[in-house]
């Protein structure tokens, strides 16, 4: 029997949170777009993250064989869970 390596992705929910002061809503609006992409770059840990495994997807599955790896497949769906809309 062979062995083989499986590697899974999935996405987990993460939040954070900051403050912006504006004259209106539609300023408020802007700023916190602004905000959000430089919050997104951040290499900080979030605030919150919600532990719920969504939408995975195997990323490959190698064949161990004696002298390394050898690739079978790569980036397979495997359930029908999209927390962004079918695809």
């Amino acid at each position: 029997m062979a062995e083989y390596i499986v590697k899974i992705g999935f996405w987990l929910r993460a939040y954070d949170a900051f403050t912006v002061e504006a004259d209106s809503d539609a300023e408020a609006i802007e700023k916190a777009k602004a905000g959000a992409n430089t919050a997104i770059q951040s290499q900080g840990r979030p605030e919150d993250i919600d532990l719920e495994r969504r939408e995975g997807v195997i990323a490959y599955i190698d064949r161990v064989e004696p002298h390394g790896r050898s690739e079978v497949i790569e980036n397979i769906a495997f359930d029908d869970d999209c927390i962004h809309g079918s695809s």
